[in-house]
């Protein structure tokens, strides 16, 4: 964010230097803009509720029609409308409704004759199934509306901030705030307040924690605009499905599943690993013979390459790829290091390696020189998915939570692969690596897997 991008705010007293992207001098007051996206939350649903009723009606002759009313009552009672772009609450509730409705109707057919109901609500099979399939219809009809309203009409949003974060190209209002205004409680609410309607903003979000007086006179303030307000969680690279909320007597907060998988997900990704592996070898295997022998006829030196890498819980294993470099390439290692300035970090990395021989540059791009690490695979001391395996020279400048990425198998790719691979430096390769160790699970892993798929077609990051 650069200062020509910043603007002062005089109804903030100062308080306040704000980004010029996403601001309009011309929308409407935030009471409109929600009224706006209440209207056409309320319309849109309407409109295949009355058609889902209308084909009903139709085809069972009226009676059964009346049953899609208890629909929009259960949609009513649990949101309704209301619940509109609140995160899986938007299309939990329908779908939710549908199984109510869809039980009930079921628990009811079983133990009630025709005679008993009555002629006004006797529903025949056929359309007792016409009944239910107009119901779902509707539910996965409203589901999808109401999951497209937020996309469609995304709620303006304003990120207070202490320091510029340099994140303007996100369609997000920005405000930095000022050391004064953070120490004031008054000025900090003003201020909070005269962004919230020059902007016409919906969602305030808070990028630090603040105390508990604090909030809750910012929340009241905000109550009689009905403006959201989100408050952030310390960002520990969790995966969201880990997290739940949980809720006391007198406090709330969050609970955090283990990260560790359970003995199923360990054993199924072992034999997935083992399965797709072999699998690959034997369709590889007229590839890897001739990359074999084109590196024999075109250098010196041995096919493969072999190195001792730190695998899971710390152990050593040989690590065996096609060798893309000159025979003593190990041995000029720590002077090109240290000539880039980078020997204190735990990622042994050469930009531009001079090392690395013709034939090895088209074997890197195109990843095919880390074919031989099936056989690792199979032998267990990789996986398919997994951190990047790392020399012991490495592994000896961890510090703190680095360790965390030897609590599971090393792996042919992961997410540092599909991110980037050698463009990524050793705090983004971290980071990605520490949540795959933190959040691992065998869905994920498939969409690794098919994203490496994209990146080594691309050559992405590849050197």
């Amino acid at each position: 964010m650069t200062a020509e991008a910043l603007s002062h705010v005089s109804a903030a007293a100062g308080s306040f230097s704000t980004t010029a992207r996403g601001t309009r001098s011309d929308l409407p007051d935030s009471v409109y803009a929600s009224r706006r996206r209440m209207i056409l939350a309320v319309a849109l649903q309407t409109v295949i509720t009355v058609f889902a009723l209308a084909i009903v009606y139709s085809l069972t002759n009226g009676p059964a029609a009346a049953w899609i009313l208890v629909w929009g009552l259960i949609d009513l009672f649990a949101g309704g409308v209301t619940s509109v772009g609140r995160g899986a609450r938007t299309v939990r509730i329908p779908i939710v409704a549908a199984f109510a409705v869809t039980g009930a109707v079921s628990f009811f057919s079983a133990f009630t004759s025709a005679d008993e109901i009555g002629p006004a609500v006797t529903i025949a099979d056929e359309n007792r199934a016409i009944f239910l399939l107009g119901l779902w219809g509707t539910a996965a009809a409203t589901a999808l509306i109401r999951a497209l309203i937020p996309v469609l009409l995304p709620k303006r949003r304003l990120r207070i901030v202490t320091a510029a974060s340099g994140e303007s190209e996100r369609a997000v209002s920005e405000a930095v705030l000022s050391p004064r205004a953070k120490a004031d409680s008054d000025t900090f609410v003003a201020s909070v307040l005269a962004e919230v309607r020059r902007r016409d903003i919906e969602l305030v979000e808070l990028t630090f924690s603040i105390d508990a007086e604090l909030l809750r006179r910012l929340s009241w303030a905000l109550r009689d605009r009905d403006i959201e307000l989100y408050l952030p969680i310390v960002n520990i690279g969790l995966d969201p499905t880990r997290v739940q909320t949980l809720s006391a007597t007198d406090s709330s907060g969050l609970l955090i599943a283990p990260s560790r998988p359970g003995l199923l997900d360990r054993v199924a990704k072992r034999v997935f690993d083992v399965v797709v592996a072999g699998c690959l070898v034997i369709v590889f295997s007229p590839l890897m013979l001739a990359v074999a022998i084109a590196i024999k006829i075109s250098m010196p030196g041995p096919v493969f390459f072999t190195q001792t890498r730190i695998g899971l819980d710390g152990k050593p294993f040989e690590i065996i790829k096609y060798r893309s470099m000159i025979v003593d390439a190990d041995a000029q290692l720590t002077e090109l290091l240290t000539t880039q300035g980078t020997a204190t970090q735990p990622l042994f990395k050469v930009d531009s390696d001079p090392r690395i021989t013709r034939l090895g540059h088209l074997l890197r791009r195109s990843s095919i020189d880390e074919l031989p690490q099936l056989f690792n695979v199979v032998g267990g001391s990789m996986s398919l998915v997994g951190p990047r395996p790392q020399r012991d020279g490495e592994v000896a400048l961890y510090r703190g939570s680095d360790h965390h990425r030897l609590g599971v198998r090393p792996g042919m790719t992961g997410l540092w692969q599909v991110s980037g691979r050698s463009d990524l430096g050793w705090e983004q390769a971290r980071e990605f690596d520490l949540y795959y160790a933190h959040n691992w699970n065998l869905k994920n892993d498939l969409k690794i897997l098919l994203r490496t798929f994209g990146a080594v077609v691309r050559a992405a990051g590849a050197q």
